[in-house]
């Protein structure tokens, strides 16, 4: 934790020293703890990044990047499941003097629906771990707008960057559970990210600074890593409260772009099915 924890914070001075027009925001892991068919899960959980900026005169730049994560899967057999989400983020940082601009204000707002399937396998005494593999893609959106005043006219501007995100993943995990009272779980997601249809009017060289120029050029791969973490309920089957951190970090540095590098979510976990049958579906758990 100490060596995660560590990485975290070299990230946060890595981005410190510029202000970002970020073109991408991790979103939070969906993963299922499934051990029989018929295991369902629906969550929705707050997400947010944790992330300080030096404005370069020993203040924090106000960043703000708040959302919410939709997940939903269900088992369709002993061992296959599919899985649905939706992601939502409404981002704001504020730049203090990256030339030609003298401030600015930097908001976005993304979104992105995802649809997978997988398998998974309950394992060990009383199948208290679970290995799971899920694929998908995702379809998204990303808005980028930027108000500030001219450094060199002291001139009001505004600068935009619409653009569609096409995602595909691959995403291993490992569950050690406590019956329904503990899990804790262990996943890496693999990930494609192409940019299409960009439209936008900053200018080829503003592109080239803030790193928008090359978006639409490659398909860019990240290794996302995440620890989720869940609690339970003796009492109240079928419910569960869910926090999870998890890293994106980008692969195969060819040419590069802005994205977060952390995500932080906590929400709440419900099996329908459980949940309405209350405590007497304990006497049908492994």
């Amino acid at each position: 934790m100490k060596r995660y924890l560590s990485v975290v914070l070299l990230l946060v001075l890595l981005y410190s020293c510029e202000t970002p027009r970020y073109a991408y925001s991790p979103t939070a892991h969906n993963v299922p703890v499934f051990t029989n068919q018929g295991d369902t899960k629906l969550s929705g959980s707050y997400s947010s990044n944790f992330e300080l900026f030096d404005n370069g005169e020993g203040q924090y730049n106000r960043n703000r990047s708040n959302g919410f994560d939709l997940q939903a899967a269900v088992a369709a057999t002993r061992h296959f499941a599919i899985q649905g989400s939706y992601y939502n983020r409404t981002e704001r940082n504020f730049d203090y003097g990256s030339y030609p601009f003298d401030s600015a204000t930097i908001s976005a707002k993304r979104d992105m629906f995802e649809m997978g399937a997988g398998y998974y396998k309950p394992f060990g005494k009383r199948q208290r771990g679970i290995f799971a593999i899920y694929g998908g893609v995702g379809l998204g959106k990303m808005k980028l707008n930027e108000k500030g005043v001219d450094q060199n006219l002291l001139q009001p501007y505004t600068r935009f960057m619409d653009a569609d995100l096409f995602k595909y993943y691959l995403e291993p995990s490992m569950t050690f559970r406590a019956g329904d009272v503990f899990t804790l779980s262990l996943a890496t997601r693999f990930s494609g990210l192409r940019f299409r249809n960009i439209q936008s009017n900053y200018s080829h060289q503003e592109k080239v600074d803030f790193n928008l120029d090359s978006l639409n050029r490659y398909t860019w791969y990240l290794v996302e890593p995440c620890i989720v973490n869940s609690f339970g309920f003796k009492k109240l089957p079928g419910m569960r409260i869910e926090y999870q951190f998890g890293l994106s970090l980008l692969l195969a540095e060819i040419e590069s772009f802005n994205y977060r590098p952390f995500n932080f979510s906590l929400g709440l976990v419900f099996d329908i099915p459980k949940l309405i049958a209350g405590p007497a579906s304990r006497k049908n758990k492994n």
